[in-house]
């Protein structure tokens, strides 16, 4: 009996460390991080390093556009904090320190992959279970960003397990984490959730008056949390979801950042994300089951369609729940290879559309790698100069939004300064030794008597095809940053 469990989990064991191996690789190959995940990046750090010390946190100096809970990096401060206290008594730099963070949080995403894939190894099998874990380990963007402190994927690691407690028809649980992920992380969630919450109601496996039982405290319970925490960290009275809520809906200014094509999500995000595993989705939902799935993931993605602003990880809950679907459907060709040709056929395609996702996959990393030039200048930065040098920086913009981050400030000597009220080339200028800038030629023009360049980090300019080699594309760098230092003091 112990021989036969022993057996039968070691398959298990090794699809569990095939999503943390991805991860990991994930994490490795693009260490640094955009400044959407700025606020939950910064405010981990600071919870880690300020701790009571709030005068010192970031958000003070650089608030954003609006409020953002501090609940989330409570979380991964709490669950980092044992690996960098030791990291900190080992004086190791606090650049793995952000790895570390960024591994819990990809660590509770996997776990949530984890328990979603138990449960469709309880209800759909085995072979559904496992091509859930392939299908899901070889896309790019849900492993991707798996690790990468956005809003959107803190409440990932809260919908993955109350999907699997909907799933169960644990409706408690499942009201209660739908109350944390709306109330306290992402209020569009309520879409999503809401749907699924219809359904048990629509059939009458849960009550009105079990609902608002439920319903009624959590979300009490989740709102007074979330504005007592990050009333204090941001010292007036706030409700940050709610202010996010009605910024993007209400006010509709995050169209701002841009906008895209009413069907969007359905003909460029969803292939995208879930890559060849899409054309899939059809043949899943021949199983009637897949179908409390499908409906809700759809209607969500399509009721979210009406606003103008759109972004692939504002849909990434989709995708999960998409997987299993994807992952039924390729069960249906494997379990009938036997029967004919066609299924022979079938079963080929499921492994080639494997390799073909693995293959966009490893592009993309590859492309990505070269996103985050402030984060490369940070290190080229603290390899060049010596540690005992006088070290005063400024970090532009362009900078800071593509991977500059508090853990990079690793010299406790050094001062680090993000100001945005000084322009190139000024008087004010001069007193910083060192200038981390975006490589615009006018702007390089200003300091050509004051100083020297000390390193160009070059950034991903474009990607085009190249048929003569493989993979079939060429990765168009240029510079993107420049890292000055002054030769002159100023007068």
């Amino acid at each position: 009996m112990a021989g036969k469990r022993s057996s039968g989990g070691r398959p298990l064991l090794l699809l569990l460390g095939l999503l943390v191996t991805v991860a990991t690789v994930h994490l490795v190959a693009c260490p640094y991080t955009k400044v959407e995940e700025s606020f939950n990046l910064q405010a981990t750090h600071d919870l880690l390093f300020h701790q009571l010390n709030v005068d010192e946190y970031d958000h003070h100096e650089f608030p954003g556009v609006v409020p953002r809970t501090f609940l989330g990096p409570l979380l991964l401060a709490a669950f980092s904090s044992p690996a960098v206290c030791v990291l900190s008594l080992l004086e190791v730099s606090k650049f793995y320190s952000q790895l570390i963070v960024r591994g819990v949080l990809g660590l509770g995403v996997i776990w949530g992959l984890w328990m979603l894939q138990k449960e469709v190894r309880r209800q759909f099998g085995a072979t559904v279970a496992t091509m859930f874990c392939w299908v899901t380990a070889t896309q790019f963007h849900l492993m991707f960003y798996c690790t990468r402190t956005l809003p959107n994927v803190l409440a990932l690691a809260v919908v993955l397990p109350a999907l699997v407690a909907w799933l169960r028809h644990q409706w408690a649980h499942f009201i209660w984490l739908s109350a944390l992920a709306i109330v306290v992380f992402r209020a569009e969630l309520s879409l999503l959730l809401g749907l699924l919450l219809l359904l048990p109601l629509f059939r009458r496996r849960l009550s009105v008056a079990t609902l608002l039982r439920h319903a009624v405290p959590a979300g009490l319970l989740c709102l007074g949390l979330t504005v007592a925490v990050d009333s204090y960290f941001w010292r007036h009275l706030v409700w940050p979801e709610g202010k996010v809520l009605w910024y993007n809906t209400v006010l509709n200014k995050s169209s701002n950042w841009g906008t895209s094509p009413l069907l969007w999500y359905f003909y460029s995000a969803l292939p995208r994300g879930l890559g060849c595993s899409f054309l899939f989705v059809p043949l899943g939902t021949m199983d009637r089951r897949t179908h409390v799935l499908t409906l809700p993931i759809l209607g969500f993605v399509a009721l979210y369609s009406l606003l103008p602003h759109k972004e692939l990880r504002f849909i990434i809950y989709a995708f999960p729940g998409l997987n299993v679907v994807a992952a039924r459907g390729c069960s249906y060709l494997l379990n009938n290879y036997k029967k004919s040709w066609l299924y022979k056929a079938g079963t080929l395609l499921v492994i080639g559309h494997l390799l073909v996702n693995a293959a966009y996959t490893a592009t993309s990393l590859y492309v990505s790698h070269f996103n985050y030039p402030g984060g490369v200048a940070m290190q080229r930065l603290h390899e060049l100069v010596t540690p005992g040098t006088d070290v005063l920086l400024h970090i532009d913009a362009a900078a800071a939004q593509t991977g500059v981050s508090r853990f990079l400030q690793v010299n406790s000597a050094w001062r680090y300064d993000k100001r945005e009220d000084l322009s190139p080339g000024t008087a004010g200028m001069l007193a910083y030794t060192h200038v981390l800038m975006e490589a615009v030629p006018e702007h390089l023009a200003l300091y050509r008597d004051s100083h020297r360049v000390l390193a160009s980090i070059v950034g991903t300019a474009g990607v085009s095809l190249n048929l003569t080699k493989l993979p079939p594309l060429d990765v168009n760098l240029q510079t993107k940053l420049v890292l000055l230092e002054r030769v002159l003091r100023p007068s």
